[in-house]
Order: C-alpha cells, then sequence, then structure tokens
C-alpha cells in the first residue's frame, strides 16, 4: 500500500507454532484426557505388560514375545485372525452401500414420516447387540417362522444356518447398518442444496448429479462410516458367541476362551493386542486409500 510515494509496511502475523498455545483449551481438555488415559491407556498398559509373561503353556524368562510368536506359528489361530478379518470386511462392504441408499431416502423424507423412519433407524441400537443376535436365533432354525413353513411344505431342503459365519454376517450387517445410516445421513445432510440446483441449471441430470456433487462430497462420510462398520464388526463378541459357535470362532470369542475356559491371561492379553493392531493397520489403510479419492 503506497502513501505519499513510500510504500507502507504490513503489520506481521506472528505464526503459530507448537510453543504457542492457548492456557484455557489445554484446561478444557484436562478432564476428558485424564479419563481417556484411566479408562484406556492404563488398561492397555496393563495388558501389554501381561501378554509378555509365561502362562501354562509356556515357560520362559522375563517379558519376552513368546507368547506372539505361540499365536502367529499355529494354523489354527491364523485361521481364527482371517476370520476375523474376513467377517469385519465382509459386514462392511454390505453395510456401507445399504446405509448408503438408505441414508439418500432418509433425506428425502420430512416431518412426521421422517421423524418415524430416525425412531425406526435408531431401535436396534437402543436394543443392544443381544437382543439381535437372540432374535435371530428364533429366526434362521430349520422349524423357524422364516424357513419353517417352507421345509414342511416340502419346497426347499432344511438350512443349516445357525452355526455358520452367515448367521454371524446377517446379524453384524442389522447391527451395524444404523450406525453406518446415521453416519452417512450426517454427511449427506451437510451437502449445500445450492449445489444441486447449479447442477440441474447446467443440465445434469439424477445420476449425473450424483457421481459429480453428492458422491464426491459424502466420500470422508464413507470414509468415517468404514472405519465405524468394521472396528463394530471386529470386536464384536454377541454375534459370534450365540450364532457362530465353537467352530466359527473370532479373536473375540477367542480371548472369552482364555479368560473363562483356560484360564490364560497371558494369550488372552496378546490376541487382545493383535485384535487392536490389526484393527489400527486396516484403519490407517482405509483412510489412507480413501483419503487420496477425498483430496482433489
Amino acid at each position: 500500500m503506497s502513501t505519499g510515494g513510500r510504500t507502507a509496511a504490513l503489520p506481521a502475523v506472528p505464526r503459530r507454532t507448537w510453543l504457542h498455545f492457548d492456557p484455557s483449551r489445554v484446561l478444557l481438555l484436562a478432564p476428558s484426557m485424564l479419563l481417556l488415559v484411566a479408562v484406556l491407556g492404563v488398561p492397555i498398559v496393563f495388558i501389554i505388560v501381561t501378554s509378555l509373561q509365561p502362562n501354562v503353556l509356556l515357560t520362559f524368562t522375563g517379558p519376552a514375545l513368546d507368547n506372539y510368536h505361540y499365536l502367529a506359528g499355529r494354523a489354527y489361530y491364523i485361521d481364527v485372525v482371517i476370520r476375523t478379518l474376513q467377517q469385519a470386511a465382509l459386514t462392511t462392504l454390505l453395510t456401507v452401500p445399504l446405509g448408503y441408499a438408505a441414508a439418500i431416502m432418509l433425506c428425502e423424507l420430512s416431518g412426521r414420516l421422517g421423524n418415524l423412519a430416525a425412531i425406526g433407524v435408531t431401535f436396534p441400537i437402543l436394543t443392544g447387540p443381544l437382543v439381535v443376535a437372540l432374535g435371530w436365533m428364533s429366526l434362521l432354525p430349520d422349524g423357524g417362522p422364516v424357513f419353517g413353513p417352507l421345509v414342511r411344505a416340502g419346497l426347499i431342503a432344511p438350512p443349516r444356518l445357525l452355526g455358520t459365519q452367515l448367521a454371524v454376517l446377517i446379524s453384524l450387517v442389522q447391527f451395524t447398518l444404523p450406525f453406518a445410516m446415521l453416519t452417512l445421513f450426517t454427511a449427506l445432510r451437510q451437502i449445500p442444496p445450492q449445489l444441486y440446483e447449479a447442477a440441474a441449471s447446467l443440465g445434469a441430470g439424477p445420476l449425473r448429479s450424483f457421481l459429480r456433487v453428492t458422491l464426491p462430497l459424502s466420500l470422508p462420510g464413507v470414509l468415517s462410516t468404514a472405519i465405524i462398520v468394521f472396528s463394530l464388526a471386529a470386536s464384536s463378541y454377541v454375534s459370534p458367541h450365540y450364532l457362530g459357535g465353537a467352530s466359527e470362532l473370532t479373536l473375540t470369542t477367542l480371548i472369552a476362551q482364555f479368560v473363562l475356559a483356560t484360564y490364560n491371561s497371558p494369550l488372552a492379553a496378546a490376541s487382545a493386542i493383535m485384535l487392536l493392531m490389526l484393527m489400527v493397520i486396516v484403519i490407517a489403510s482405509l483412510t489412507k486409500v480413501l483419503g487420496r479419492m477425498i483430496r482433489p
């Protein structure tokens, strides 16, 4: 800016670094951070220490990784890990598209009908995973209300669903679907309506408007939904326990067996840390892959 032939220097804007922070913000975060350390950080440290200790199956001196070597060196436990990841991945691949379509329909509803739809969506969350699993336990047997009439009429052979991965998958999709719908509904509602009006004025139809406006702007919500659904499915215990049975163990049911059946806390702790690390790796990979799609 020039004043009388002389250029006035603009005031320098101080650069904010990690050394310059507002103490009031730290005080506001302190209670939540202390609670997080107390209920999450301390137990994780205790579990890590326990996973490095000897047990009734393995004898070694001092803290060591023998428990992890034991789990990673046996095909039975590798199958459990693969089953856990496969189950969580299939649940995510089925739930996210279904939740996306349902969220779009929710955005079109308004008034009392929209409120009723929102209540219906959240109902499985309010009932909890145990009620969902028990409901499928009554629906999926051969003589249940779904397949019983068809079997008695001779239309189909008696199906065997209970005790299989398919039954676990059905239950997990139903339980995680409300979380996906609500997360995606929030992401879709944040898209400005003016963008759709601009797309329509430029001649874009519904499909082109979805591909050029809705889908790109909702990708952050899709990423959040995928992370939530995968985490819920991988850490689920109720559905694999009641619908999968002893032949379809996952890491969560394996941990329960180590704790409740064999009283082997070190192996249970090692299995828990393995589950945590696998979830961190998968979530980081999802964030990296979908993050590239989100960035312009």
